[in-house]
């Protein structure tokens, strides 16, 4: 969603990439693409300062992975897309498809330098990467162009049922 941001909100996001600049696991496109959308998007602003405000270093790694999800559904995507429907019934088979396909691509990166590697290559944070790899879900479309393009991987790498 779309908010004004006023003169004092803006200067607290610009302060808070300050203090995320000094975090070296932070790529500068990652903080600057965080800044962008946080002046735009509440929710963005919001994960922005929970991150300044969080002490805890792993919880500041999920409102990275957070913050990197916000940034990934803020890319405008040029027409519709055509995504699969989803039965229930297939569920599981569903399940099991998806995380052989993670195995796959988790193998071809940890062949490639690993998951540290991969996130200086993209400018994905390693958390996010990492929870990207333990769960379920499936990737985003251009989490997985991202990674393709670094680790110079051919499309058939990356593209399953799920991402067409």
């Amino acid at each position: 969603m779309i908010f004004e941001t006023t003169a004092k909100e803006k200067l607290e996001v610009y302060a808070i990439a300050g203090e995320m600049k000094k975090d070296t696991s932070l790529s500068p496109d990652f903080i600057a693409a965080a800044v962008e959308i946080a002046l735009r998007s509440q929710g963005a602003y919001d994960l922005m300062t929970l991150w300044r405000d969080e002490t805890d270093v792993k919880e500041r790694e999920e409102i990275i992975a957070d913050l990197q999800e916000s940034i990934d559904d803020f890319k405008v995507v040029v027409g519709p897309q055509k995504k699969p429907k989803l039965s229930f019934e297939n569920f599981e088979e569903t399940i099991k498809d998806i995380k052989k396909f993670k195995k796959r691509l988790r193998d071809l990166v940890d062949q490639r330098g690993g998951i540290v590697h991969l996130s200086k290559l993209t400018g994905i944070p390693q958390p996010s990467l990492s929870r990207l790899f333990s769960s379920a879900s499936m990737p985003r479309k251009t989490t997985l162009y991202k990674i393709a393009v670094a680790l110079d991987l051919e499309e058939k790498d990356i593209v399953t049922e799920w991402t067409q």
